[in-house]
């Protein structure tokens, strides 16, 4: 197994830090302070990424997109710019990993349809319609619990389907014009019999879009709820077959890697944070990491963090390279990293005092990110490691919910 970054994904790494650090960096906390969470959505970035090819890199060269399908580059892109802001790094992070998902799973006359709109349109945003008031992680795990889970409900018409129900923390709801929207198709089987994903575009007659999540922390990546009432989709916008979505989403584990590539970008931008503050912060005579305690939990933040990241890319190597491939190790990262982020925050504040809560203070806005990213699939995985008799269920299964 081999580690080292090949020629083009130093240079995609190279160019996303560059742009993190001259463009998104700076403006961060400005956005981040808005009071109204639509004031949040910082469209110049969003408008300067897709001029970069960040949010086409993965549509096919055909189509006019980057056509990257090495799952290491997308990583390195959403690592670095997870360092920069994690929610920025969300948004850009679903636009990478659902076309690349679309690029897997649509047929061509659904590609020849969506591709070229989103390559010509630097706004065009997509998300994924997956979590409901009642319905979050039972959606992920899948059992076989008749008429469990999302109630969202499809109803073949003709050559159409009716849609009625409601998602919630949906993210980028508010803001995309394309929803990958997860639905049943029938009211009592179990998930893993009746889950089906259409493509929606977002000016659907019958789509009403709610609220926009005023979040704790992830403020840059936009969140809402949408409604749907008699929403007539088309039946060619039906990916795959009916009620075969629990078969075909095995075949696209991207954002399963991507979402904790980003996070570990994040744990790194503010390891880093908290070092330069303990070089020059001055308590007891002397600079508070040549204390011994302080310089104890930097160090085992450090280890943490880099055992997670070699956890992580060892996974998606293997995941590649189909090689040695455990699914449900790839599902256990998910707790690992929020176990790391929930001590991350508490230290941020433990090692930086009085300033670790000021708003002025990007310590501060770490501190809400990191609690934020705790959530998703993290009770799946210890429903997978205490109820063996689910684990033949996921056997080849990756959670993409955010």
């Amino acid at each position: 197994m081999d580690y080292r970054e090949n020629e083009e994904q130093t240079m995609i790494r190279q160019m996303v830090r560059k742009f993190v650090a001259n463009e998104v960096k700076p403006a961060a906390m400005e956005f981040d302070h808005q009071a109204d969470p639509k004031d949040c959505i910082p469209w110049d970035l969003l408008k300067k990424a897709a001029k970069l090819g960040l949010t086409k890199m993965s549509i096919p060269a055909e189509y006019g997109g980057g056509g990257v399908k090495d799952l290491m580059s997308l990583m390195a892109t959403v690592e670095e710019l997870g360092a920069g802001d994690n929610g920025f790094a969300g948004t850009i992070r679903h636009a990478i990993g659902l076309t690349a998902w679309m690029d897997v799973l649509c047929n061509q006359q659904q590609k020849d349809e969506f591709f070229p709109k989103i390559v010509a349109d630097d706004c065009f945003l997509i998300a994924e319609g997956m979590t409901e008031p009642n319905s979050g992680t039972d959606n992920t795990l899948m059992a076989s619990v008749p008429g469990g889970a999302m109630q969202t409900y499809a109803e073949k018409r003709g050559d159409e389907y009716v849609i009625n129900g409601s998602k919630h923390f949906i993210s980028n709801g508010g803001i995309a014009k394309l929803i990958l929207l997860h639905v049943r198709t029938d009211r009592k089987l179990p998930l893993n019999q009746c889950r089906s994903v259409f493509l929606v575009p977002s000016d659907t007659p019958g789509l009403t879009i709610g609220k926009f999540h005023s979040k704790l922390g992830r403020r840059l990546i936009n969140s809402a709820q949408l409604y749907f009432d008699d929403m007539r989709v088309p039946a060619r916008y039906l990916i795959q077959k009916e009620g075969e979505a629990g078969k075909y989403l095995r075949q696209v584990a991207f954002q399963a890697f991507l979402i904790p590539a980003t996070m570990i970008g994040t744990f790194r931008a503010c390891h880093e944070e908290i070092v330069a503050y303990a070089r020059t912060r001055v308590q007891g005579g002397k600079p508070i990491i040549r204390h011994q305690l302080v310089a104890a939990e930097i160090s085992d933040m450090w280890v943490k963090i880099e055992a997670a990241r070699a956890l992580l890319y060892k996974q998606a190597w293997c995941w590649q390279n189909q090689y040695e491939y455990e699914p449900r190790l790839s599902i256990l990262i998910r707790p690992l990293l929020n176990q790391i982020a929930g001590h991350m925050a508490y230290q941020v504040q433990e090692i930086f005092g009085a300033p670790g809560v000021d708003r002025e203070m990007r310590a501060e806005k770490y501190s809400r990110d990191l609690l934020t990213m705790i959530h998703g699939p993290s009770t799946y995985a210890g429903l997978i490691r205490g109820a063996p008799d689910w684990q033949a269920e996921t056997q080849g299964y990756v959670p993409t919910e955010v």
